[in-house]
């Protein structure tokens, strides 16, 4: 009889993501909010390429059930794809975001490129090959399976199967394949393919399967796109009017700037957030968009909750990690190294600084100050506090970056609204939060319970709960994954830092920059040779589309 020990092995360490679980909610958030888009389905015509690739593959090979052969020739077809867009790069504007950018393997290809346009032949086989150092990608079915496949699949375009197989539907996958293949000379892509190798004059053939191709005409492709990504034909339910009204807050956004006010990431969060403009103004939207604004709003509170305790998590773990031997001290507990913290010179000077004996005298003087929730460009605010946080880590002192954590706090609980349920609108369960002890929610019951305390006081309960949180979720990671992510455990010599990595605090990141490419590849957004973004005639109809 076989026995399998493998419960006794030490278990395999990693840096980890998310170490107190307080980003979680984030991403339940902008999962509901922009779902069919993803962190990492940066372009829209793999939306397209990839069910025409496993289309073509069965209409040219039908009786070829070889798996060898079937993965080697998707190999050579997602690699050459991105050879097109970079070439295609190269070739006319070099702006990388209208062509090669984000396309997989485009890093090891770069060189590739330059080398074939100074006469030289490439051998696919070199960048595709499993076992060659040049291989442009290391997953097997390359960026289809890390990255695109569930999409697609969620979005009822492909469908998995027998492993490395993958299927395209009749109803979705099938039509978008064939309007694929209306756009682009398919017959010389097979050539090369099949030949194995790469020239300048081949390549040229085939820029029409650069990206940047989708948005210049109105094409059958396009069309079919646009009707997944603002769900024209209501196929996706609530999902699909999620991503729709997302899709439109962003292009609004975008129409309400005035001209040289430079789009981005941070301005659609603080504008959602404040429901205001950058010049305070408040931003008029449709009705119908005003949940969507608000849903947005609670990540963003969320994300600041989440960037706060990071901070003083990691501060924490600054103090666990003395510099010379002297300094070493042995905490037992949790509660013990948090009584430490809060006796520490940095707290003493921060308490000293409020000039406040307790938590809720210290929100109270905050709020006579404090900058309206619209006025997110002015000192005070809680958003450029927040991003002053993440910038200056690492250089900032220690004692500034706990003051500034701690007022983002303050913040977030006087902002609070006690008649508004912390996620309401949102998807989210009380059972949903369970695993994730640091949320809008208990954060709401902890403020409360800290108004009588003194400020010190607060920073230690702060301090134990991140840092039993931490213990916590590396647990259960532990237990889910068989990974430690532990930053520190508990051991017979008291609290330990795992190793000298101390996690520095950090925004998530919302899909706001595939969701932007996303539109410019559609043709929906538009940006000049000065960086300014707007939108095209097309794009604004169907922003006017969603809200009629």
């Amino acid at each position: 009889m076989k026995v399998d020990t493998a419960w006794v092995e030490p278990p395999y360490s990693i840096g980890g993501l998310d170490h107190l679980g307080a980003q979680a909610p984030c991403v339940l958030i902008y999962g509901q909010l922009l779902p069919g888009i993803t962190n990492v389905t940066d372009r829209a015509r793999y939306y397209s390429f990839y069910p025409w690739l496993i289309w073509s593959l069965a209409q040219r090979f039908p009786d070829d059930e070889d798996e060898i052969s079937f993965v080697e020739r998707f190999r050579r077809a997602d690699c050459l794809f991105t050879l097109i867009a970079e070439h295609h790069a190269q070739c006319t504007d070099k702006i990388s975001e209208r062509h090669g950018a984000a396309m997989v393997g485009r890093q090891k290809l770069v060189s590739a490129v330059q080398r074939v346009r100074s006469g030289e032949t490439l051998k696919l086989v070199k960048f595709t090959a499993n076992d060659s150092a040049d291989r442009y990608f290391m997953n097997r079915m390359g960026g289809l399976s890390q990255y695109y496949a569930g999409t697609l699949a969620d979005l009822r375009v492909l469908e998995g199967g027998r492993k490395p197989w993958f299927r395209f539907t009749k109803e979705v996958g099938k039509p978008i394949a064939e309007a694929f293949d209306a756009s682009v000379p398919s017959e010389p892509f097979w050539d090369i393919l099949e030949r194995g190798e790469v020239t300048d004059a081949g390549l040229r053939q085939l820029h029409a399967f650069c990206p940047c191709h989708l948005r210049n005409a109105v094409s059958s492709e396009r069309e079919q796109l646009i009707d997944i990504y603002f769900d024209r034909q209501r196929e996706y339910g609530e999902e699909g009017i999620q991503r729709k009204r997302s899709l439109a807050l962003i292009q609004r956004l975008i129409g309400s700037l005035s001209p040289g006010f430079e789009f981005g990431e941070y301005v659609f969060r603080a504008t959602v957030y404040g429901n205001a403009l950058p010049d305070a103004t408040s931003w008029s939207i449709p009705a119908d968009l005003t949940s969507t604004r608000e849903n947005w709003a609670i990540y963003v509170r969320n994300d600041l909750l989440s960037v706060a305790v990071q901070t003083i998590f990691a501060l924490a773990l600054n103090k666990l990690s003395p510099q010379t031997t002297g300094e070493r001290y042995v905490y037992a507990t949790v509660e013990a190294f948090a009584k430490a913290f809060e006796e520490s010179d940095h707290v003493a000077g921060f308490v000293a600084d409020t000039g406040c004996a307790t938590f809720g005298a210290w929100l109270l003087n905050i709020e006579s100050a404090l900058p309206a929730l619209g006025e997110w460009s002015a000192d005070g605010h809680e958003m450029p506090l927040a991003q002053d946080i993440v910038s200056s880590w690492g250089r900032a002192s220690d004692s500034a970056l706990l003051a500034s954590a701690m007022r983002v706090l303050a913040i977030l609980a006087i902002r609070d609204d006690p008649n508004r349920a912390p996620y309401k609108g949102l998807a989210i369960t009380p059972q949903a939060l369970q695993d994730y002890p640091i949320n809008l929610d208990t954060f709401r019951r902890k403020a409360a319970a800290w108004s009588e305390m003194p400020l010190g006081d607060v920073v230690y309960e702060v301090v134990a709960w991140c840092m039993n949180t931490h213990l916590r979720v590396s647990l259960r990671k532990l237990h889910r994954t068989s990974s430690a992510t532990f930053r520190f455990r508990p051991s017979e010599l008291g609290l330990q830092l795992t190793d000298g990595n101390i996690p520095a605090p950090s925004n998530t990141r919302p899909r706001f920059r595939q969701a932007v490419q996303i539109l410019m590849d559609i043709g929906a957004v538009v940006r000049d040779d000065n960086k300014q973004m707007s939108l095209s005639a097309e794009g604004k109809q169907l922003m006017e589309a969603v809200s009629a």
